[in-house]
C-alpha cells in the first residue's frame, strides 16, 4: 500500500513540475479560459512627432504617403509632422523630447561620436544631395577656381567643409557671403557660389537660363548619406513595438511614393505647401530618385562599414576629436533571435528526466520488483525516444541549413533538407564527405576549430563555401560542440549572406570610384598614390596628367551630354593604354592621371606620346556626325631619394602648364627637381 501511495505522489510531482514548466513557455496560456476571451477593442492611436529636416516638399513624400495611404494608422500611430523650426537643428528637437523621431544628415554620425544617444533608424537617401553650385564663368572649370570668389556656405555643411578641406581650400581663401538660403543671390550675381542640393536650386537657375556648374563631394571621394531617420535610444528602449512599428510604415510609405510621384506631388501641393510649383516638386522628385537608388538597393539600407567610413574620414580631417566605436548607433531591424530560452528548456528538461530516473531506480532498488524495473525502463526510453523525434522534427523543419560533422575527422554524419538544398547534394551521398571539401579558403576550417578548442563554440564567422556543383557562396557560421552517437561532434548552422556581400562590394567600388568613368576618384588616386610612392624604394615612379584641349568649347558647342561621351571615350582608351599595375584615375572636370611605378622619364615620355597620337586619331561618334579631340600631357617621375606624391603631382602640373602655354597637343616633360643638398 506504502509504495502505491509514493508512486501515486511520485507521479503528481512530475505532473506538477511540467505544467509549472509549460506555463513559463513563451506563449503558453496560463488559464483555459484565455481561449475563450472576447478580443478587445483595438486601442487608441499613439500620437508621436516626426521633426522634419525643412520645409514640406517631396523630400519627405515617403512620410507623407505613409499618413495618407493608412500605413502609420494600421501601426496604431498618429503621427504629426512639424517643420524645421528657426535656429533649432531637428537633433536637438528629438533630444529635448519635443519630437520622437527626426531626420538628419550623416553629421549623425558626429553627434554619436560625442555621446549624444541617436540611433540611425534608416538611410532614406544613399547619396547627399550637398553640392556647391557656381554661376558658369570663363576659367572656371574645377573647384580651385573659386578661390577668392564670392560664395555662400551654410553654417552646418559639414560635408561641403570636408569636401573642399580634402581638395586642400579652407573656407578662408573665399569671400564669405552670408547665406540668404535662396538662389536669387547666384541669379542676380550677387555671389559666384553657394552651397545647395542638387533636387532644388538647379531648378530655379535652368528656369531663368542661368548657365551654372555643381561642384559635388562624391567628385573628391566624399560620398555620405543624405537625410537618415532617426531616434533616441530611451524611445527604442520604452517603446520598442512602437519604434519598429514607425519605420516598418515609413519605408512602405517611402516605396509608394517613389512609384506614384505624380499622386505625391498632387498631394504635397494641395495639402501641405503650394510653396513650389507642381514643376520644381517634378524635378525634385525625379532628383530624389536618383539619390536614393531604391532600384539598386533596399530603401533605407546602411552599411555599417560605410558609416565607420564617414566617421573615418570626419576624424582625419579634423571635425572628429576622437574616434569611438560606433556600437549601437545603428537601429537592429531584424535582431538575432536570443535561443538562451532553449538552451535553458533543453536543460531543465534533461534535468528533471535525469532526477526522475534516479527516483525510479532507487525505487526498483529498494523494492526488488524487477518486472516494475523493467517496466519503468522501457517507459524512460520509450520517452527519450518520443524526446528524440521531437527534437529531429525541429531540426529537420529548421528554416536555416544545420550541419553536424565529427570533431576529429571533420566527416559530415548529418545535413538537414535546407544544409541539402544549399549545398545542392542529396542527404545520403553527402554522409562521410570532408567538410573541408567544402571551404574555399580550407584555413578557415581551422581558425573555426582552434575557437572551438578554446570556448567549445564559435558564433558570426563569414566565410567562403563550395556547393556541390562547384559553385561559391557567402555564409555566416555559428557551431557548438555536442555529443552526437556517442561521438564529440560539431552542430553548425549557416546562414547565406551572399546577395549581402555582393551589396558590400558595390557600394565599396561607388565610393573609390568615378561615377561617370568608372576610373578611380580623386581622393581613392591619391590614396593609392601615396602608397605607391611611399613603397618606391629602389626604383622611380612616373606621374602622367593629361587635360583635354578645348574641352569647354565642347560642352558649350554640343551640350554637357556630348562632353560626358568624350570623358568616357578618354576613359576607354586610356584604359586600353594603362598596364595592370598602373593607376588610372579622373581627378576632376577634363583632367586624368596615369601613376606608373617602375617607371624612368624616358620611358613614361614615350607612353605619353603614344596615349597623345592615339586620342589624336580617335573618332568620336555623336549623332550623324563625329569629333575629334587632342590632349596636352606633363610628365614627371621621383626618385628614391624624393617619395612625396604632392611634389610629384605639382611637378607633373607645372609641365602640363607648360604644353598648354606650347600650342597644346603635345608632351612636356620635367626633369627631376634636385634637392637641396
Amino acid at each position: 500500500m506504502l509504495k502505491h501511495r509514493f508512486a501515486l505522489f511520485l507521479s503528481g510531482a512530475i505532473a506538477f513540475g511540467v505544467a509549472v514548466l509549460l506555463c513559463l513557455l513563451p506563449g503558453f496560456p496560463s488559464s483555459p479560459h484565455t481561449t475563450l476571451a472576447k478580443s478587445p477593442s483595438p486601442p487608441p492611436l499613439e500620437t508621436v512627432t516626426l521633426q522634419l529636416k525643412w520645409r514640406h516638399q517631396f523630400q519627405f513624400a515617403g512620410y507623407y504617403a505613409a499618413k495618407a495611404q493608412g500605413y502609420y494608422e494600421q501601426a496604431g500611430l498618429d503621427v504629426q509632422m512639424q517643420e524645421m523650426p528657426e535656429n533649432t537643428p531637428p537633433v536637438e528637437v528629438v533630444l529635448n523630447g519635443e519630437a520622437e523621431f527626426g531626420i538628419a544628415g550623416s553629421d549623425l554620425v558626429l553627434l554619436r561620436n560625442q555621446g549624444y544617444p541617436v540611433v540611425a533608424l534608416a538611410a532614406i537617401y544613399q547619396h547627399s544631395p550637398s553640392v556647391i553650385i557656381a554661376r558658369r564663368q570663363p576659367n572656371l572649370d574645377h573647384i580651385h577656381d573659386l578661390i577668392g570668389k564670392r560664395v555662400m556656405i551654410r553654417d552646418h555643411a559639414v560635408e561641403l567643409i570636408a569636401y573642399l578641406k580634402s581638395e586642400g581650400i579652407a573656407l578662408d581663401q573665399f569671400i564669405q557671403v552670408p547665406h540668404s538660403f535662396t538662389p536669387l543671390s547666384l541669379i542676380n550675381g550677387r555671389v559666384d557660389a553657394m552651397s545647395g542640393y542638387s533636387t532644388d536650386e538647379p531648378f530655379f537657375l535652368e528656369q531663368v537660363n542661368i548657365p551654372h556648374i555643381i561642384f559635388n563631394p562624391r567628385a573628391g571621394g566624399i560620398d555620405f548619406y543624405g537625410d537618415t531617420l532617426f531616434t533616441t535610444e530611451a524611445q527604442i528602449k520604452r517603446h520598442p513595438q512602437r519604434v519598429k512599428a514607425f519605420l516598418d510604415a515609413s519605408l512602405k510609405g517611402w516605396a509608394y511614393a517613389l512609384e506614384h510621384p505624380e499622386e505625391m506631388i498632387e498631394l504635397i501641393y494641395t495639402e501641405y505647401s503650394p510653396r513650389h510649383s507642381r514643376a520644381h516638386l517634378r524635378y525634385e522628385a525625379e532628383a530624389s530618385k536618383r539619390l536614393i537608388l531604391s532600384d539598386v538597393v533596399e530603401i533605407g539600407y546602411m552599411n555599417p562599414g560605410r558609416w565607420n567610413y564617414i566617421l573615418q574620414i570626419y576624424h582625419d580631417l579634423g571635425f572628429a576629436t576622437r574616434y569611438s566605436s560606433l556600437a549601437g548607433f545603428i537601429y537592429e531591424r531584424y535582431p538575432q533571435p536570443n535561443l538562451t530560452w532553449v538552451y535553458f528548456i533543453f536543460i531543465t528538461i534533461s534535468s528533471i528526466l535525469g532526477f526522475v530516473s534516479w527516483i525510479a531506480l532507487r525505487f526498483y532498488q529498494l523494492n526488488h520488483r524487477i518486472r516494475q524495473e523493467v517496466a519503468e525502463r522501457m517507459q524512460t526510453e520509450n520517452s527519450l525516444r518520443a524526446l528524440e523525434k521531437r527534437y529531429r522534427f525541429l531540426v529537420e523543419s529548421s528554416p536555416f541549413p544545420i550541419v553536424i560533422s565529427q570533431f576529429e575527422t571533420g566527416e559530415i554524419a548529418y545535413l538537414n533538407p535546407k544544409a541539402s538544398r544549399i549545398f545542392k547534394v542529396r542527404r545520403n551521398q553527402a554522409i562521410g564527405y570532408l567538410t573541408e571539401d567544402f571551404y574555399v579558403q580550407p584555413d578557415d576550417r581551422n581558425i573555426i576549430l582552434k575557437a572551438l578548442k578554446k570556448q567549445g563554440f564559435i558564433q558570426d564567422f563569414e566565410t567562403q563555401l563550395f556547393n556541390s556543383k562547384g559553385e561559391i557562396f557567402w555564409a555566416n557560421i555559428s557551431g557548438t560542440l555536442i555529443n552526437f552517437d556517442g561521438t564529440l561532434s560539431i552542430f553548425i548552422t549557416l546562414i547565406d549572406i551572399t546577395q549581402h556581400k555582393h551589396l558590400e562590394d558595390q557600394l565599396s567600388r561607388l565610393a573609390m570610384t568615378d561615377e561617370l568613368t568608372g576610373l578611380y576618384n580623386r581622393r581613392y588616386f591619391f590614396q593609392r598614390g601615396r602608397e605607391e610612392v611611399n613603397n618606391a624604394i629602389t626604383h622611380d615612379v612616373a606621374l602622367l596628367l593629361l587635360d583635354i584641349d578645348f574641352f569647354k568649347k565642347v560642352n558649350d558647342t554640343f551640350g554637357h551630354d556630348i562632353g560626358d561621351l568624350v570623358l568616357q571615350s578618354v576613359a576607354h582608351l586610356l584604359k586600353s593604354q594603362a598596364t595592370p599595375h598602373d593607376i588610372l584615375g579622373r581627378l576632376g572636370g577634363e583632367e586624368f592621371a596615369l601613376l606608373l611605378p617602375q617607371t624612368s622619364l624616358q620611358d613614361a615620355t614615350y607612353r605619353a606620346k603614344t596615349i597623345c597620337e592615339i586620342i589624336a586619331q580617335e573618332k568620336i561618334p555623336i549623332q550623324c556626325s563625329f569629333i575629334q579631340i587632342t590632349v596636352s600631357i606633363g610628365v614627371a617621375t621621383t626618385s628614391p631619394q624624393d617619395l612625396d606624391i604632392r611634389e610629384l603631382f605639382k611637378q607633373a602640373d607645372l609641365a602640363l602648364y607648360k604644353a598648354k602655354n606650347s600650342g597644346r597637343n603635345c608632351v612636356v616633360q620635367l626633369s627631376r627637381v634636385e634637392s637641396p643638398d
